[in-house]
Protein backbone atom coordinates (compact mmCIF):
# COMPACT_ATOMS: atom_id res chain seq x y z
CA UNK A 1 0.00 0.00 0.00
CA UNK A 2 1.48 3.35 -1.06
CA UNK A 3 1.36 6.17 1.47
CA UNK A 4 -0.15 9.52 0.50
CA UNK A 5 2.40 12.34 0.58
CA UNK A 6 -0.07 15.22 0.87
CA UNK A 7 -3.24 16.66 -0.54
CA UNK A 8 -4.09 16.27 -4.22
CA UNK A 9 -5.91 18.80 -6.40
CA UNK A 10 -7.60 18.73 -9.78
CA UNK A 11 -7.73 22.15 -11.46
CA UNK A 12 -10.03 22.77 -14.43
CA UNK A 13 -9.18 25.95 -16.36
CA UNK A 14 -11.72 27.90 -18.41
CA UNK A 15 -12.31 27.61 -22.12
CA UNK A 16 -16.00 28.01 -22.87
CA UNK A 17 -18.39 25.22 -23.75
CA UNK A 18 -15.89 23.63 -26.13
CA UNK A 19 -13.22 23.73 -23.45
CA UNK A 20 -15.55 22.05 -20.97
CA UNK A 21 -16.27 19.31 -23.52
CA UNK A 22 -12.53 18.78 -23.98
CA UNK A 23 -12.09 18.53 -20.21
CA UNK A 24 -14.68 15.76 -19.95
CA UNK A 25 -12.78 13.76 -22.56
CA UNK A 26 -9.48 14.33 -20.77
CA UNK A 27 -10.87 13.21 -17.40
CA UNK A 28 -12.37 10.09 -18.99
CA UNK A 29 -8.88 9.26 -20.30
CA UNK A 30 -7.17 10.16 -17.03
CA UNK A 31 -9.40 7.76 -15.12
CA UNK A 32 -8.00 4.94 -17.24
CA UNK A 33 -4.49 5.73 -16.04
CA UNK A 34 -5.31 5.00 -12.41
CA UNK A 35 -5.56 1.64 -10.73
CA UNK A 36 -8.73 0.64 -8.90
CA UNK A 37 -7.78 2.47 -5.68
CA UNK A 38 -7.94 5.97 -7.22
CA UNK A 39 -9.98 7.98 -9.72
CA UNK A 40 -10.72 11.57 -10.76
CA UNK A 41 -13.46 11.59 -8.13
CA UNK A 42 -10.99 10.93 -5.31
CA UNK A 43 -8.85 14.07 -5.41
CA UNK A 44 -8.81 15.98 -2.13
CA UNK A 45 -9.84 19.26 -3.72
CA UNK A 46 -11.14 20.74 -6.96
CA UNK A 47 -10.63 24.18 -8.45
CA UNK A 48 -12.85 25.22 -11.35
CA UNK A 49 -12.46 28.42 -13.35
CA UNK A 50 -15.16 29.85 -15.64
CA UNK A 51 -16.62 26.98 -17.74
CA UNK A 52 -14.23 24.61 -15.95
CA UNK A 53 -16.17 25.30 -12.76
CA UNK A 54 -19.11 23.32 -14.14
CA UNK A 55 -16.96 20.23 -14.69
CA UNK A 56 -15.11 20.63 -11.38
CA UNK A 57 -18.44 20.88 -9.53
CA UNK A 58 -19.80 17.73 -11.14
CA UNK A 59 -16.65 15.69 -10.47
CA UNK A 60 -16.51 17.00 -6.88
CA UNK A 61 -20.07 15.68 -6.53
CA UNK A 62 -18.93 12.19 -7.45
CA UNK A 63 -20.16 12.09 -11.04
CA UNK A 64 -17.85 9.73 -12.93
CA UNK A 65 -16.24 11.32 -16.04
CA UNK A 66 -16.84 8.21 -18.14
CA UNK A 67 -20.56 8.20 -17.33
CA UNK A 68 -20.79 11.91 -18.08
CA UNK A 69 -18.98 11.32 -21.36
CA UNK A 70 -21.33 8.54 -22.44
CA UNK A 71 -24.46 10.43 -21.41
CA UNK A 72 -23.48 13.47 -23.47
CA UNK A 73 -22.36 11.33 -26.39
CA UNK A 74 -25.81 9.72 -26.45
CA UNK A 75 -27.51 13.13 -26.08
CA UNK A 76 -29.15 12.13 -22.81
CA UNK A 77 -30.54 14.62 -20.29
CA UNK A 78 -27.54 15.73 -18.20
CA UNK A 79 -26.46 18.85 -16.33
CA UNK A 80 -23.81 19.67 -18.91
CA UNK A 81 -25.84 18.85 -22.01
CA UNK A 82 -27.56 22.22 -22.19
CA UNK A 83 -29.24 23.86 -25.15
CA UNK A 84 -28.75 27.32 -26.63
CA UNK A 85 -31.82 28.74 -24.90
CA UNK A 86 -30.54 27.54 -21.52
CA UNK A 87 -27.62 30.02 -21.70
CA UNK A 88 -27.85 32.46 -24.59
CA UNK A 89 -31.11 34.34 -24.55
CA UNK A 90 -31.39 37.69 -26.27
CA UNK A 91 -33.84 39.65 -24.15
CA UNK A 92 -35.78 41.92 -26.47
CA UNK A 93 -37.71 43.34 -23.53
CA UNK A 94 -34.51 44.45 -21.82
CA UNK A 95 -33.31 46.20 -24.97
CA UNK A 96 -36.64 48.01 -25.42
CA UNK A 97 -36.61 48.96 -21.74
CA UNK A 98 -33.10 50.42 -22.16
CA UNK A 99 -34.18 52.35 -25.26
CA UNK A 100 -37.14 53.78 -23.35
CA UNK A 101 -34.81 54.63 -20.47
CA UNK A 102 -32.60 56.64 -22.85
CA UNK A 103 -35.56 58.54 -24.26
CA UNK A 104 -37.13 59.29 -20.87
CA UNK A 105 -33.87 60.24 -19.17
CA UNK A 106 -32.29 62.32 -21.92
CA UNK A 107 -34.25 65.47 -21.10
CA UNK A 108 -33.57 65.07 -17.37
CA UNK A 109 -29.86 64.53 -18.02
CA UNK A 110 -29.73 67.60 -20.28
CA UNK A 111 -31.42 69.74 -17.62
CA UNK A 112 -28.93 68.49 -15.03
CA UNK A 113 -26.06 69.67 -17.25
CA UNK A 114 -27.76 73.05 -17.72
CA UNK A 115 -28.25 73.53 -13.98
CA UNK A 116 -24.59 72.83 -13.33
CA UNK A 117 -23.60 75.12 -16.21
CA UNK A 118 -21.70 72.26 -17.83
CA UNK A 119 -21.33 71.91 -21.58
CA UNK A 120 -22.41 68.51 -22.92
CA UNK A 121 -19.89 67.36 -25.52
CA UNK A 122 -20.29 64.55 -28.03
CA UNK A 123 -17.79 62.58 -25.94
CA UNK A 124 -20.03 62.98 -22.88
CA UNK A 125 -23.07 61.95 -24.89
CA UNK A 126 -21.42 58.66 -25.90
CA UNK A 127 -20.78 57.74 -22.27
CA UNK A 128 -24.23 58.90 -21.20
CA UNK A 129 -25.85 56.67 -23.80
CA UNK A 130 -23.62 53.78 -22.74
CA UNK A 131 -24.79 54.11 -19.14
CA UNK A 132 -28.39 53.57 -20.21
CA UNK A 133 -27.76 50.12 -21.69
CA UNK A 134 -26.85 46.80 -19.96
CA UNK A 135 -23.16 46.05 -19.28
CA UNK A 136 -23.20 42.91 -21.42
CA UNK A 137 -24.98 41.44 -24.44
CA UNK A 138 -26.49 38.46 -22.63
CA UNK A 139 -27.81 37.95 -19.13
CA UNK A 140 -26.49 34.94 -17.21
CA UNK A 141 -29.70 34.58 -15.24
CA UNK A 142 -31.05 31.90 -17.62
CA UNK A 143 -27.85 29.90 -17.11
CA UNK A 144 -28.03 30.23 -13.35
CA UNK A 145 -31.70 29.21 -13.31
CA UNK A 146 -30.90 26.23 -15.50
CA UNK A 147 -27.97 25.06 -13.38
CA UNK A 148 -29.82 25.47 -10.08
CA UNK A 149 -32.79 23.54 -11.43
CA UNK A 150 -30.64 20.85 -13.07
CA UNK A 151 -28.55 20.35 -9.93
CA UNK A 152 -31.71 19.86 -7.88
CA UNK A 153 -33.25 17.43 -10.37
CA UNK A 154 -30.02 15.40 -10.67
CA UNK A 155 -29.43 15.33 -6.91
CA UNK A 156 -26.18 17.27 -7.26
CA UNK A 157 -25.07 19.06 -4.08
CA UNK A 158 -25.51 22.79 -4.59
CA UNK A 159 -24.16 24.14 -1.30
CA UNK A 160 -20.45 24.30 -0.50
CA UNK A 161 -20.68 23.28 3.21
CA UNK A 162 -22.60 20.12 2.27
CA UNK A 163 -19.91 18.82 -0.11
CA UNK A 164 -17.78 15.94 1.13
CA UNK A 165 -14.72 17.33 -0.63
CA UNK A 166 -13.20 20.77 -1.16
CA UNK A 167 -14.39 22.84 -4.11
CA UNK A 168 -13.17 26.32 -5.00
CA UNK A 169 -14.55 28.59 -7.72
CA UNK A 170 -12.82 31.97 -8.28
CA UNK A 171 -14.39 35.10 -9.74
CA UNK A 172 -13.58 38.82 -9.58
CA UNK A 173 -15.50 41.56 -7.79
CA UNK A 174 -16.13 44.12 -10.53
CA UNK A 175 -16.15 47.16 -8.22
CA UNK A 176 -13.11 46.34 -6.08
CA UNK A 177 -11.05 44.34 -8.58
CA UNK A 178 -10.38 41.75 -5.87
CA UNK A 179 -10.48 38.03 -6.46
CA UNK A 180 -13.17 36.19 -4.56
CA UNK A 181 -12.86 32.45 -4.03
CA UNK A 182 -16.26 30.86 -3.54
CA UNK A 183 -15.99 27.81 -1.34
CA UNK A 184 -13.40 29.18 1.08
CA UNK A 185 -14.25 30.09 4.68
CA UNK A 186 -15.47 33.61 3.93
CA UNK A 187 -17.53 32.73 0.84
CA UNK A 188 -19.13 29.37 1.62
CA UNK A 189 -22.73 30.39 2.10
CA UNK A 190 -23.40 30.63 -1.63
CA UNK A 191 -25.10 28.18 -3.94
CA UNK A 192 -22.61 26.44 -6.21
CA UNK A 193 -24.78 27.24 -9.23
CA UNK A 194 -24.44 30.93 -8.32
CA UNK A 195 -20.66 30.69 -7.99
CA UNK A 196 -20.38 28.94 -11.36
CA UNK A 197 -22.43 31.65 -13.03
CA UNK A 198 -20.30 34.41 -11.48
CA UNK A 199 -17.10 32.73 -12.66
CA UNK A 200 -18.51 32.46 -16.20
CA UNK A 201 -19.45 36.15 -16.59
CA UNK A 202 -17.18 36.97 -19.54
CA UNK A 203 -16.96 40.78 -19.91
CA UNK A 204 -18.86 42.36 -22.82
CA UNK A 205 -20.44 39.04 -23.77
CA UNK A 206 -22.24 38.45 -20.45
CA UNK A 207 -23.42 40.96 -17.90
CA UNK A 208 -21.71 40.91 -14.49
CA UNK A 209 -23.48 38.48 -12.19
CA UNK A 210 -24.94 39.84 -8.95
CA UNK A 211 -24.60 37.83 -5.73
CA UNK A 212 -25.41 39.34 -2.36
CA UNK A 213 -25.31 42.91 -3.60
CA UNK A 214 -21.92 42.52 -5.34
CA UNK A 215 -21.21 42.16 -9.06
CA UNK A 216 -18.80 39.49 -10.30
CA UNK A 217 -17.03 38.75 -13.60
CA UNK A 218 -15.22 35.83 -15.22
CA UNK A 219 -12.58 34.01 -13.17
CA UNK A 220 -10.33 34.04 -16.24
CA UNK A 221 -10.17 37.83 -16.20
CA UNK A 222 -7.03 37.91 -14.04
CA UNK A 223 -5.21 34.68 -13.35
CA UNK A 224 -5.65 31.74 -15.69
CA UNK A 225 -5.45 28.57 -13.64
CA UNK A 226 -5.63 29.86 -10.03
CA UNK A 227 -3.25 27.09 -8.99
CA UNK A 228 -2.28 29.19 -5.98
CA UNK A 229 -5.67 28.37 -4.42
CA UNK A 230 -4.76 24.67 -4.33
CA UNK A 231 -1.27 25.47 -3.05
CA UNK A 232 -2.65 27.62 -0.22
CA UNK A 233 -4.98 24.77 0.76
CA UNK A 234 -2.05 22.36 1.10
CA UNK A 235 -1.99 20.52 -2.24
CA UNK A 236 1.29 18.74 -3.02
CA UNK A 237 0.12 17.23 -6.30
CA UNK A 238 -1.82 19.34 -8.80
CA UNK A 239 -3.25 18.09 -12.08
CA UNK A 240 -4.16 21.00 -14.35
CA UNK A 241 -6.39 20.57 -17.39
CA UNK A 242 -6.10 23.56 -19.73
CA UNK A 243 -8.16 23.51 -22.95
CA UNK A 244 -7.27 26.99 -24.21
CA UNK A 245 -4.03 27.29 -26.19
CA UNK A 246 -3.20 29.53 -29.19
CA UNK A 247 -4.12 28.19 -32.61
CA UNK A 248 -1.23 27.40 -34.94
CA UNK A 249 -2.84 28.31 -38.24
CA UNK A 250 0.06 27.21 -40.43
CA UNK A 251 -1.30 26.61 -43.99
CA UNK A 252 1.40 24.00 -44.62
CA UNK A 253 0.21 21.89 -41.69
CA UNK A 254 -3.45 22.75 -41.12
CA UNK A 255 -6.39 24.54 -42.67
CA UNK A 256 -8.74 26.92 -40.89
CA UNK A 257 -11.56 27.27 -43.41
CA UNK A 258 -13.53 30.41 -44.13
CA UNK A 259 -17.25 29.75 -43.71
CA UNK A 260 -17.94 32.32 -46.44
CA UNK A 261 -15.76 30.86 -49.18
CA UNK A 262 -14.55 27.48 -47.93
CA UNK A 263 -10.87 28.24 -48.57
CA UNK A 264 -8.08 28.13 -46.00
CA UNK A 265 -7.90 31.54 -44.38
CA UNK A 266 -5.81 33.63 -42.05
CA UNK A 267 -7.37 34.31 -38.67
CA UNK A 268 -7.28 38.00 -39.64
CA UNK A 269 -9.71 37.23 -42.49
CA UNK A 270 -12.30 35.61 -40.22
CA UNK A 271 -13.57 38.68 -38.41
CA UNK A 272 -13.17 40.54 -35.17
CA UNK A 273 -14.41 37.76 -32.86
CA UNK A 274 -11.90 35.25 -34.23
CA UNK A 275 -9.01 37.69 -33.96
CA UNK A 276 -10.09 38.55 -30.41
CA UNK A 277 -10.32 34.86 -29.46
CA UNK A 278 -6.79 34.18 -30.74
CA UNK A 279 -5.50 37.24 -28.87
CA UNK A 280 -7.08 35.94 -25.66
CA UNK A 281 -5.56 32.52 -26.21
CA UNK A 282 -2.10 34.02 -26.69
CA UNK A 283 -2.46 36.11 -23.54
CA UNK A 284 -3.74 33.12 -21.55
CA UNK A 285 -0.85 30.92 -22.68
CA UNK A 286 1.74 33.54 -21.76
CA UNK A 287 0.17 34.06 -18.32
CA UNK A 288 -0.01 30.31 -17.69
CA UNK A 289 3.60 29.71 -18.74
CA UNK A 290 4.85 32.44 -16.40
CA UNK A 291 2.61 31.22 -13.56
CA UNK A 292 3.80 27.61 -13.83
CA UNK A 293 7.45 28.67 -13.84
CA UNK A 294 6.87 30.89 -10.82
CA UNK A 295 5.05 28.19 -8.85
CA UNK A 296 7.72 25.58 -9.60
CA UNK A 297 10.50 27.89 -8.43
CA UNK A 298 8.63 29.01 -5.31
CA UNK A 299 7.33 25.52 -4.43
CA UNK A 300 9.82 22.88 -5.64
CA UNK A 301 8.17 20.30 -3.37
CA UNK A 302 4.89 20.53 -5.31
CA UNK A 303 4.32 18.48 -8.47
CA UNK A 304 2.21 20.07 -11.23
CA UNK A 305 1.05 17.94 -14.14
CA UNK A 306 -0.38 19.70 -17.21
CA UNK A 307 -2.79 18.23 -19.75
CA UNK A 308 -3.62 20.42 -22.75
CA UNK A 309 -4.06 20.14 -26.53
CA UNK A 310 -1.25 20.95 -28.94
CA UNK A 311 -1.37 24.15 -31.05
CA UNK A 312 -2.52 22.25 -34.16
CA UNK A 313 -5.29 20.41 -32.31
CA UNK A 314 -6.63 23.72 -30.97
CA UNK A 315 -8.03 24.44 -34.44
CA UNK A 316 -10.78 21.96 -33.60
CA UNK A 317 -12.08 24.34 -30.92
CA UNK A 318 -12.89 26.86 -33.63
CA UNK A 319 -16.47 25.64 -34.04
CA UNK A 320 -19.91 26.72 -32.94
CA UNK A 321 -20.21 26.13 -29.16
CA UNK A 322 -23.92 25.41 -29.56
CA UNK A 323 -23.39 22.56 -32.04
CA UNK A 324 -24.02 19.21 -30.36
CA UNK A 325 -22.01 17.43 -33.06
CA UNK A 326 -19.07 19.80 -32.61
CA UNK A 327 -19.11 19.39 -28.82
CA UNK A 328 -19.16 15.60 -29.09
CA UNK A 329 -16.32 15.77 -31.59
CA UNK A 330 -14.21 17.91 -29.24
CA UNK A 331 -15.01 15.65 -26.28
CA UNK A 332 -14.00 12.53 -28.21
CA UNK A 333 -10.90 14.16 -29.60
CA UNK A 334 -9.93 15.40 -26.14
CA UNK A 335 -10.21 11.84 -24.87
CA UNK A 336 -7.94 10.43 -27.57
CA UNK A 337 -5.44 13.30 -27.32
CA UNK A 338 -5.12 12.81 -23.56
CA UNK A 339 -4.97 9.04 -23.91
CA UNK A 340 -2.13 9.39 -26.41
CA UNK A 341 -0.27 11.81 -24.14
CA UNK A 342 -0.66 9.48 -21.16
CA UNK A 343 0.65 6.52 -23.18
CA UNK A 344 3.69 8.37 -24.51
CA UNK A 345 4.56 9.91 -21.14
CA UNK A 346 3.35 7.01 -18.99
CA UNK A 347 6.63 6.59 -17.11
CA UNK A 348 6.77 10.28 -16.19
CA UNK A 349 3.14 10.42 -15.09
CA UNK A 350 3.42 7.13 -13.22
CA UNK A 351 6.53 8.26 -11.36
CA UNK A 352 4.89 11.50 -10.20
CA UNK A 353 1.64 9.85 -9.11
CA UNK A 354 3.52 7.08 -7.32
CA UNK A 355 5.47 9.72 -5.40
CA UNK A 356 2.10 10.80 -3.99
CA UNK A 357 0.85 7.35 -3.16
CA UNK A 358 -1.30 6.86 -6.27
CA UNK A 359 -0.99 3.67 -8.31
CA UNK A 360 -1.24 3.70 -12.09
CA UNK A 361 -1.64 0.98 -14.70
CA UNK A 362 -0.65 0.93 -18.36
CA UNK A 363 -3.06 -1.90 -19.11
CA UNK A 364 -6.23 0.21 -18.85
CA UNK A 365 -4.83 2.76 -21.31
CA UNK A 366 -5.22 0.13 -24.03
CA UNK A 367 -8.89 -0.52 -23.30
CA UNK A 368 -11.41 0.49 -25.96
CA UNK A 369 -13.27 3.05 -23.87
CA UNK A 370 -15.33 4.97 -24.62
CA UNK A 371 -17.04 2.52 -26.91
CA UNK A 372 -17.98 3.93 -30.29
CA UNK A 373 -21.75 4.13 -30.75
Amino acid sequence: MLRRKGKTALVMAGGGIMGAAYEIGVLAALDQLFSEEFSCNRFDMYVGVSAGSVIASLIANGIVPGQLYQSINRDEETVFNWRRSDIYRFETGAVLKSAWKVASNLVRIYRSYRRSHTQMSMHDLIYILQEQFPSGIFSLQPMQNYLCRAFAEAGVCDFFPDLKTELYIPAYDLDTGARVVFGNHSHQNVHICQAITASCAIPYFFRPQKIGGRYYIDGNTGRISHIDIAIEQGAKLIVLVNPRVPMNNDPERACLPSLSYGNCASIADLGISCAWEQAQRIENQEKLTIALETYKQAHPDIDILLLEPGPEESLLFFQSPMSQIARNHIMTYGYHLALGQLKVDFEDFSRVFRRHGIKTSADKLNDRFPAKD
